[in-house]
């Protein structure tokens, strides 16, 4: 059987495709790293679109770092109120839902079905990468989130359903495994919602709830000093 070789093959011209590309290319290389990606440049059109699904993921990231990871909830429409949520799941007892708040699916389960690259991962994600963590949160825990909300839409009657970011988060364990959360695992704000009480008022929904003993380091300097501004409360004294 005879082979027959294309000796006239070229790789098609369309240059209003690579036009747009590479406007989007040169557009989201600004968000990531250094030499995270081929430069635009000095890429051919087939590597620029070889990157263009992995740029687009570290460009996620990075918003996810900044922003939080998105996330939607079901929630009691409040008139007049728009600010951050404070929310949470047990992910050591399944417990799903948190007073009014119903956290949508996504938090829980990423693309393919599991834990990874769901909302709750992508964050514990980006504090991996913050706190210099050599492992993210896993699927354990009491998380008490801080949710941003970006838009919301329902009626009359029943719940409303909102969209937003995970501003932050506090992860609570029961390391001795007595039935009681007492540790505080992880503590985590993203970046652009700093400054802004949120990692203070997690805090103290974690001690209200839990018998906090402890809260695990190591630290980072930032964290060593949020910690020193905010001590556990002192003990009623006993009559």
């Amino acid at each position: 059987m005879r082979e027959h070789l294309m000796t006239d093959f070229a790789f098609p011209k369309t240059p209003e495709i690579e036009e747009a590309y590479r406007a989007a290319y040169r557009a989201l290389e600004a968000l990531v790293p250094l030499r995270t990606v081929t430069i635009e440049g000095e890429s051919d059109f087939a590597e620029i679109l070889s990157q263009f699904r992995t740029l687009v993921d570290r460009a996620e990231f990075a918003v996810d770092s900044q922003l939080g990871p998105t996330i939607s909830w079901r929630a009691p429409f409040r008139a007049g109120e728009w600010g951050p949520v404070l929310s949470g799941v047990d992910l050591d007892n399944d417990a799903y839902d948190f007073g009014e708040v119903q956290l949508g699916i996504e938090a829980f389960e990423g693309p393919t079905g599991n834990w990874h690259g769901s909302a709750l991962n992508r964050a514990g994600m980006a504090y991996k990468r913050a706190a210099k963590w050599d492992h993210p949160p896993d699927e354990s825990g009491v998380w008490l989130l801080m949710l941003a909300p970006v838009s919301a839409s329902g009626g009359e009657e029943g719940p409303w359903f909102y969209s937003g970011r995970i501003a932050g988060f506090v992860v609570v364990h029961d390391r001795d495994k007595d039935g009681t959360h007492e540790s505080v695992g992880h503590i985590w704000t993203a970046t652009a919602w700093q400054r802004r009480g949120i990692a203070r008022r997690l805090l103290a929904e974690a001690r209200s709830r839990f018998p906090i003993t402890s809260v695990e380091g190591p630290y980072t300097e930032a964290g060593a000093a949020y910690l020193s501004a905010c001590p556990a409360p002192e003990p009623p004294p006993q009559s």
